[in-house]
């Protein structure tokens, strides 16, 4: 019988986090890697226990993920070939069996031909970010999006404030791309670069007669909304308005 009921889940802060944000008085798994293969990102145990359960039972975990595949690669969820699904890139690629979804593929390079190039926006922003003596991070991901990243001023506020300005001031000029925030690191996406129109893809595709999703941050709720429950983590970001 094919899996009926489909797990959308996203995995940083929401299944596994930094050692930074890791209470290790509890019992915690490996999650992940960082590029010199040290342990970066850590499970709960009744998480870790909480996901095999579901892997095993008749339902479809899908990792839904803002990471590419040289990060995602990292985590021990790639290990794992009960997964038969993954989305990236913020729905940019989706994975099925390990090999790239071309339909999907296609429909994503269709998308950006009618916009502005990642490479001029990242010119764009160098441009903008002139007026701030702010050392940040900033790299293009796999031509998708730009990642802005505050690394070496952890946690304040006022750096966070002053970027977060500069970059609103782009969007509202260039009205193809929105912002993304999360903790210490921004980022500027398309509009259809986004998890919710994978995840409704591969809904569509597959019809499962169920459907859950899990998320951390405020735009996950863009894909968590396509679902008939919504799965929370205590102490995070997102904000649900009654």
């Amino acid at each position: 019988m094919p899996n009926r009921i489909f797990f959308f889940s996203d995995i940083d802060d929401t299944l596994i986090q930094t050692r930074r944000k890791t209470d290790f008085t509890k019992s915690t798994i490996v999650g992940g890697y960082n590029k010199d293969g040290e342990e970066n990102s850590f499970f709960y145990e009744g998480t870790k226990l909480f996901i095999d359960t579901i892997i095993d039972s008749n339902m479809m975990f899908i990792p839904t993920t803002a990471r590419n595949l040289e990060s995602y690669n990292r985590t021990i969820f790639s290990k794992d070939n009960r997964i038969k699904y993954v989305i990236l890139n913020f729905g940019g690629v989706i994975l099925v069996d390990g090999k790239i979804d071309k339909t999907w593929e296609e429909n994503i390079i269709q998308s950006y031909s009618r916009i502005m190039s990642i490479e001029k926006l990242n010119e764009l922003l160098a441009d903008a970010l002139k007026t701030t003596k702010v050392e940040l991070v900033i790299k293009i991901i796999d031509n998708f999006y730009i990642s802005i990243y505050n690394k070496f001023n952890l946690d304040d506020k006022g750096i966070l404030d002053e970027v977060k300005h500069i970059l609103k001031k782009i969007i509202n000029k260039y009205s193809d791309f929105y912002l993304y925030e999360n903790d210490n690191s921004f980022a500027l996406l398309p509009h259809f670069l986004n998890k919710k129109f994978a995840v409704e893809y591969l809904i569509k595709e597959h019809k499962p007669i169920l459907t859950l999703g899990a998320g951390d941050n405020n735009t996950d709720l863009d894909f968590m909304n396509l679902t008939d429950f919504k799965i929370i983590p205590q102490k995070v970001s997102i904000k649900i308005h009654s």
